[in-house]
Parts: C-alpha cells; sequence; structure tokens
C-alpha cells in the first residue's frame, strides 16, 4: 500500500556543520597542507624553482615562486579588490588606497599556505582560524584579514619631557604623537601605566618593556586602528575561506619560520528531512494476513505444458473483501464475517477487532501494527526507510501521525 505525500507536509531545512582541524609543521606536508613561498620575478627570463618535501612519497614538489606569485596577483591583488562584483573572497566595505592600511596588498614576497579541499569543505568558517607560532597568536577577522594578537604595540620613540609629548612608531614606522602631564602622574614608572591624551581622547597605555640601550615599548593602543578598521600594524595577511588560501603579504619572512600550529573549522551544509506522514482511519489498516480476506468471483484456467506441467492461470481477478459484514447502498448486506478460532458461537468481522482481541489473541481479523515506515521517490524506487522504536496499532477509528527526520 502506497500513499502520495503532499508537499506541504515536507520540509527541508538546512543548517551549517563545522568540524574541527589541527595541523603543525610535522604533520601538515603529510596531510597535503604545503606551505609555499611566492616573490615577483622577471616572467620572461626568471623562472627560479624551489621545492617542499612531501613525507607520504618522500618525493620533493617542484614550482615556480614567480609562478604562484602572479598567480595571487591576477587572481587576488588585481586592483578590483574594492569591487563587489568582481573580487575574489571576502572583504569590508571599508575602502582605502594607502597601501599601509589596505585590506588587501602584496608585497614582492609572500608566504602561501594551501589547505586541500577535502578539509576545508564549503570553506573556512570565518573567524575560526588560528595560526600559533612562538608564543603569539594570528587569527582571521570574518572579513578575510589576518591580524595578529600582538600588534597593538608601539615603541616610544620621543619623550620630551618639557612639553609633554610622547612620540610612538608602530611596527609599519608610522608615527603618532600624544601629549600627558607628568605633573598629575599621568606617567608613573613604578604601576607600568601611561596616560595620554591623542586626537583629544584619554587612553591608559601599560608599559610594556624598558630597555635603556633601545626604546620603552607601550602596548593597549586603540587609537592605533584610526589608521584603518584594524589597524595598521594588525594586517598581516589575507585569507581566501573558499579556496582554502592562507597569504602573508606583509613581512612574510617574519612568519611561520618554526613552531607554528594550524588550526580552523571547515563548512558543510546539512539538510534535515522531516516528512508528515498521516495515516487516516481508512488507511493502512487492512491485515496483511491471507485468512482476514476473503475472495469473491474470479476465474482461472489451467493447462498443461509442453514438459507435461499443469498450469493454472488467472483469467479474471477476483475482488477481494475484508472479513466483515457490509451494507450496500441498494440495501443489501454482505456478511464475510467468520467465526472465532476460541468459541465457534461467536461470530465476528474486521469492524469488531477490539471484541476479537479481548477473547481471542490470536485472530486473523486484529488490526494490524505498523512497525516499518518507506520512502519512495516518484519511480517507486525505495530511498529511505525508518523503523519504529515500538509497534504502533493502526486503528480504524482513528488517525495516528507519524514525522520521519533524517539527514542528507
Amino acid at each position: 500500500m502506497l500513499k502520495r505525500i503532499p508537499k506541504s507536509d515536507i520540509s527541508i531545512r538546512p543548517f551549517k556543520a563545522y568540524k574541527e582541524w589541527s595541523f603543525d609543521e610535522t604533520s601538515a606536508p603529510i596531510a597535503g597542507v604545503y606551505v609555499f613561498s611566492a616573490s615577483i620575478g622577471n616572467v620572461v627570463n626568471d623562472f627560479p624553482t624551489a621545492s617542499v618535501y612531501n613525507p607520504t612519497n618522500s618525493e620533493y614538489i617542484t614550482y615556480y615562486p614567480a609562478s604562484i606569485y602572479g598567480q595571487l596577483r591576477a587572481q587576488f591583488y588585481n586592483g578590483q579588490e574594492d569591487n563587489p562584483f568582481f573580487r575574489s573572497g571576502d572583504k569590508t566595505n571599508v575602502y582605502n588606497n594607502n597601501s599601509a592600511t589596505k585590506e588587501r596588498f602584496l608585497n614582492n614576497s609572500a608566504k602561501v599556505i594551501s589547505i586541500p579541499q577535502i578539509y576545508v569543505g564549503e570553506g573556512i568558517k570565518k573567524s575560526s582560524l588560528v595560526i600559533s607560532e612562538t608564543g603569539s597568536d594570528i587569527i582571521d577577522d570574518g572579513y578575510g584579514n589576518l591580524i595578529g594578537s600582538a600588534t597593538d604595540t608601539a615603541t616610544i620613540s620621543k619623550l620630551d619631557l618639557e612639553n609633554n609629548i610622547i612620540n610612538f612608531v608602530d611596527s609599519l614606522g608610522t608615527t603618532y604623537s600624544a601629549s600627558f602631564q607628568l605633573a598629575s602622574g599621568d606617567f608613573d614608572l613604578d604601576a607600568g601605566t601611561i596616560n595620554v591624551t591623542y586626537d583629544g581622547e584619554n587612553y591608559d597605555l601599560v608599559l610594556e618593556s624598558i630597555d635603556t640601550e633601545n626604546d620603552m615599548v607601550v602596548s593597549n593602543i586603540p587609537f592605533l586602528s584610526n589608521a584603518g578598521q584594524f589597524g595598521i600594524a594588525q594586517r598581516i595577511g589575507n585569507i581566501f575561506y573558499t579556496q582554502g588560501l592562507i597569504v602573508f603579504s606583509r613581512n612574510a619572512s617574519g612568519f611561520l619560520k618554526s613552531n607554528w600550529i594550524l588550526s580552523f573549522k571547515s563548512t558543510q551544509t546539512i539538510y534535515e528531512n522531516e516528512y508528515l506522514i498521516i495515516v487516516n482511519e481508512d488507511e493502512f489498516n487492512i491485515s496483511t494476513n491471507p485468512s482476514a480476506i476473503v475472495s469473491v468471483g474470479g476465474s482461472t484456467i489451467s493447462f498443461t505444458d509442453s514438459d507435461g506441467t499443469t498450469k493454472i492461470v488467472t483469467e479474471e481477478t477476483p475482488v477481494k473483501y475484508i472479513r466483515k459484514k457490509s451494507t450496500l447502498d441498494d440495501g443489501s448486506v454482505i456478511d464475510r464475517r467468520f467465526g472465532s478460532s476460541v468459541n465457534n458461537s461467536i461470530s465476528g468481522g474486521f469492524e469488531h477487532w477490539d471484541l476479537s482481541g479481548s477473547i481471542d489473541s490470536t485472530g486473523s481479523f486484529l488490526t494490524p501494527f505498523i512497525t516499518t515506515i518507506g520512502l519512495y521517490d516518484d519511480n517507486c524506487d525505495l530511498v529511505a526507510v525508518a523503523k519504529l522504536p515500538q509497534a504502533i496499532k493502526s486503528e480504524p477509528d482513528i488517525p495516528v501521525n507519524f514525522i520521519v527526520r533524517f539527514d542528507t
């Protein structure tokens, strides 16, 4: 017995599933995660080669750094990164043409981490990337930028106690000038705090270190971000989530030297399928026991095959009735009931399943139990099977609803 499920009773809901991956400099080559150097070169005459060791097959992979550099510039750093219709990868809606503060900036050399698609899935989850190296972490900001966790530090390049002027220089050489009041205790070396005024706002800075031969280093400098949304000293590269590429485009030689760990989450869309199956009172409640059904009419013919075998073929299909008493529209009565196997004086039909079940637990006209639900496609091919935790009685006087859920 089959029943078509209306579309209104079918619900398909997508949701994102994430899996966390972690590689270090020793396990990454085994998994196929490679670190490549990319540098600008003479595309006509200069094709320097480099190699990366593959421990899986104990071979070296030869590549051209200039070729990788050209591919990066052509696809991701081609001048269209601020055009939402032509750019590749994610980016904020902030545009800045200053090379020191641009989100997409490719120096003359870069380092690229290439992650195989089997680990990326549909894409790296935004804000899930963490690269740890020598005690410092590099993360992605969710907009395709690599952000260093210790990049809110700057060096005090000038300390003018007479004019209460203090200058800072970040890692890219940009100078910031602020003021302080020495008499008010803004400069407290014992507590390691410095209170400065920059662009009309007060900031409490932390004194990280004092080197009498060099300079003092301070941290917790929020106004560094005034040069860009995340600070010019913070952006050290880009991540392209769908392609599984991590590019160190600023000071690339200073990263991934040794003892680094890469972790991220991959993305995969999973669909939750939900089917509401309604079994009405007159559906799926016919016993499959042959003794509960009586055949009326029909005819068969027999013939002898050439090998002497007698075969019977149905010439006219009989009409099958459930064993019960029915009154037709013309008033005639069709009584197909049968007696109880326990008490011959009792006669009943399928409509008396409650009575039969109470006196004859092995009766043939008991209401059937539903134990398994099969889902078929339009070609009547079985595509899914649901097993019920316990058998459900399909009663002839009340409907029964089932909900089948599975993920694809």
